[in-house]
C-alpha cells in the first residue's frame, strides 16, 4: 500500500477541520494533514493539535503556507468563499492537486480564472459537495437502486437559499 496523501488544509473551520480533518484522523492510512492555515488562533491550534502539526507548519494566512517550498501532495481549500479562487489558483500554480470546497468562487470571472489555472497546471481540481455522502442522499440512492419508487426518469434537487453563505 502507498503512503498516505499529505494535505495542506487552508481553513480550519467546519469543513477543513470538522469534515476533511476528521476524515484524515479516521483514515490515517489514506491521508494526513501536514500543515494548516487559518486566521482564527483557536481553530488553527485545535486542528494542529489533533494532527500533531508543529507550529512551523501552521500559518495565520494561507498565502504564507503557499509561499513555502512544497509541503504536501495536495491542498484542501476550505477558506471563506471569497478566497476560494485566489487560494486555488495559487495552489495550482505550484502544481498541487486541489480539493476545493464549494462554491468554486463567488463570481463567474473567478470561476473562469480557476478553470484557466487548472488547464495550465500539472495539478487537478476536485470540487467537493459533501452532501452527496449524507445519510439522506444515501437513503434516496438506496431507494432508487432497490426499485422502491419505480423507474427514475428525472430528478431535480433545489436548495432554496440566497446567493450569500448561510442565507437559509
Amino acid at each position: 500500500m502507498s503512503d498516505p496523501v499529505g494535505l495542506v488544509v487552508l481553513g480550519a473551520g467546519d469543513r477543513g477541520r470538522g469534515t476533511y480533518g476528521r476524515w484524515c484522523l479516521e483514515h490515517p492510512d489514506r491521508a494526513r494533514v501536514v500543515a494548516v492555515a487559518d486566521p482564527d488562533d483557536e481553530r488553527r491550534a485545535a486542528l494542529a493539535a489533533e494532527h500533531g502539526i508543529p507550529a512551523s507548519a501552521t500559518a495565520v494566512d494561507w498565502r504564507d503556507l503557499l509561499a513555502r517550498p512544497r509541503l504536501a501532495d495536495a491542498v484542501v481549500v476550505a477558506t471563506p468563499d471569497r478566497e476560494h479562487a485566489a487560494a486555488t489558483i495559487a495552489a495550482l500554480g505550484l502544481g498541487y492537486d486541489v480539493l476545493l470546497e464549494k462554491p468554486i468562487a463567488p463570481t463567474l470571472d473567478e470561476v473562469r480564472a480557476v478553470a484557466e489555472a487548472a488547464a495550465r497546471s500539472a495539478g487537478t481540481v476536485t470540487v467537493a459537495h459533501v452532501l452527496r455522502y449524507t445519510p439522506f442522499f444515501s437513503a434516496v440512492k438506496q431507494a432508487i437502486e432497490a426499485g422502491w419508487i419505480g423507474e427514475l426518469v428525472t430528478m431535480a434537487h433545489t436548495e432554496h437559499i440566497g446567493y450569500w453563505h448561510f442565507a437559509h
